[in-house]
This record gives structure tokens, C-alpha cells and sequence, in this order.
């Protein structure tokens, strides 16, 4: 089936946090993180590739930050983090890790100067409080390295922290124009987990200034991470993929950011752990002709 508003929307939502956590009045980011790889014998990647987990997730694909991630070492060489220019090695920026053809065999030392977001993102499939209560949290924050157990099975599908989770919370279209215009209606959920009460007050206070901002859509098509989230393009740049949208792409508008910490006491016991968990709702305005 073909992706639809909902999908659209929710993704470009992602794209537009991600970046306006990196972008210069923020920076949640650690720059040159010394990021050693290992073989690990994923069940997750085609049989004709190889990966290599590194100590840190999820790594920064934008390039327009401080220290870019250009690449990285295999012993004393360099090596582009271009799939297209250096034999279909693909970094996967979501889970740390570089993807090898099989060829290339599982004794390979791999290494290099990192920049990791301090405060990751994922787009969330569940709601708040399954995603709380069924899922698995590596806490250990994004400063200090972690090393990958093949054994563990919370590593197969554990939430690295501080991290931000995104969800379309509710949706309606309402009348805006004659010729069948409307305002489709949209509240996106972000739900931060953190240990770190200054990392969950700074990410509250800067998202909900973003109130009138406009975020641009990205067709589904053109989402620029690929396979095992490495970029299609490379290099990477959000606001570079806006302008390829053209001045009459679809906008949506920030109405409103509601921000809060509340949380019920049965929910904290059932949690077990000392989280620090805000809430942030944007509610968004996208003029559009969905009878078109």
C-alpha cells in the first residue's frame, strides 16, 4: 500500500526533531568519541554482509554539525562513510554499527573519532505505556561506551538513554476553505526518557519554544535513511533536503507545545527504575486537499 498522509507526516516530524536537536542553539551532541568496532554475528542483515558494532548509539548522520562523521579506519586507513565510493560498506547510524560485504570476512580492526547524539530519537510503534512497561532500557547515557553482548537479550532491541519517542497521537480534518481545503488537525507526541533531570528540563525548554514553527513534509519515498539506516545520499544535511522539497512543499505549523511531567505513582512502581519522564504535544495545522 502506498505510504499516506499519516505516514508522511509522522516521519517528517522525526526528520525535523532529530535535527533541532543537533542544530547550533542546542547541540545535543558529544563530538570525538574514541568508537572501537567489533564483528557480531547479527540475525538482523542480509547472509551476503557482515557488521561491526561500535561502543555508541545512535550516531550523527547530519553534516552540518561541529566534527563530522566523514568516516572511518580499517587499521591505518581511511575510509569514506560514502557507500557509493567505497565498495558498499554501509553505516548504520541508528545502531552504531558498519555493514560489510561478507567478502570482507570478520577479523577486520575498525575504528574512530566519533560524534554520538546525546539525546537519541525513534519513532514510537506502541503506546506510552507499553512502550514503558515492555521495553528494554540501556541507561548507561550516551557519554560512556557500551559494549555489545550477543548473549543479552536486551540488546536485540533495547532503547539506548536520554532518548526522545515520537508518536501520532490523534488526528481530524476540519473545514478551512471552499474547494475542499482543510485543516488536518494532528497532535504528535514526544515522550523523553532520561536519568538526567537537567538533560529532560533542557530538551523540554527548548522543544516547546518551537511553538509557530513550521516543519516541512518529506515525501515517505524520499526519506534519506536507507538500509539499516544508513543515508542514501551521502553527505547528509536536513536543511539541504528541505530545499530539494521546492517553496511549494506541504508545511505543517506548530500551534501549540504543551509541555508536562506528570506521571501517576502506580506507573513509577511498576517501572521499577528512577526514570525522569516529560511529555510534549504538538499540535500541528496542515492546510491540504485531501480529495485531490
Amino acid at each position: 500500500m502506498k505510504a499516506q498522509f499519516d505516514q508522511n507526516l509522522l516521519s517528517s516530524f522525526y526528520l525535523w526533531l532529530e535535527n533541532r536537536l543537533l542544530k547550533s542553539d542546542t547541540k545535543a551532541y558529544l563530538t570525538g568519541l574514541s568508537n572501537n568496532f567489533r564483528y557480531v554475528d547479527f540475525d538482523d542483515i542480509p547472509a551476503d554482509m557482515v557488521g561491526y558494532q561500535g561502543e555508541y548509539r545512535q550516531l550523527v548522520a547530519e553534516y552540518n554539525i561541529d566534527t563530522v562523521n566523514s568516516g572511518f579506519f580499517i587499521g591505518d586507513d581511511f575510509i569514506t562513510g560514502d557507500s557509493s565510493a567505497n565498495g558498499n560498506v554501509y553505516t548504520d547510524y541508528n545502531n552504531g554499527r558498519i555493514l560489510f560485504p561478507s567478502a570482507s570476512g570478520t577479523g577486520l580492526s575498525v575504528s574512530g573519532d566519533y560524534s554520538v547524539k546525546e539525546v537519541n530519537t525513534y519513532i514510537a510503534h506502541d503506546d506510552d505505556l507499553d512502550l514503558l512497561l515492555h521495553s528494554d532500557f540501556i541507561e548507561n547515557g550516551q557519554s560512556s561506551p557500551y559494549f555489545y553482548s550477543k548473549d543479552s537479550l536486551a540488546d536485540e532491541g533495547a532503547y539506548f538513554l536520554p532518548a526522545c519517542f515520537v508518536s501520532l497521537a490523534s488526528s481530524e480534518n476540519q473545514e478551512f476553505s471552499f474547494g475542499g481545503e482543510e485543516n488536518t488537525e494532528n497532535r504528535v507526541r514526544v515522550m523523553i526518557l532520561t536519568k538526567d533531570s537537567y538533560i529532560l528540563d533542557s530538551v523540554m525548554s527548548r522543544l516547546r519554544d518551537t511553538v509557530r514553527e513550521k516543519i516541512t513534509h518529506v515525501p515517505y519515498e524520499d526519506f534519506p535513511y536507507a538500509y539499516s539506516y544508513s543515508v542514501k545520499d551521502f553527505p547528509y544535511t536536513y536543511d539541504g533536503m528541505v530545499t530539494n522539497q521546492g517553496d511549494n512543499a506541504l508545511c505543517s505549523y506548530i500551534d501549540r507545545v504543551t509541555a508536562s511531567k506528570v506521571v501517576s505513582e502506580a506507573l513509577r512502581e511498576k517501572l521499577n527504575s528512577n526514570f525522569s519522564i516529560g511529555f510534549l504535544d504538538f499540535d500541528l495545522s496542515t492546510y491540504r486537499f485531501p480529495r485531490l
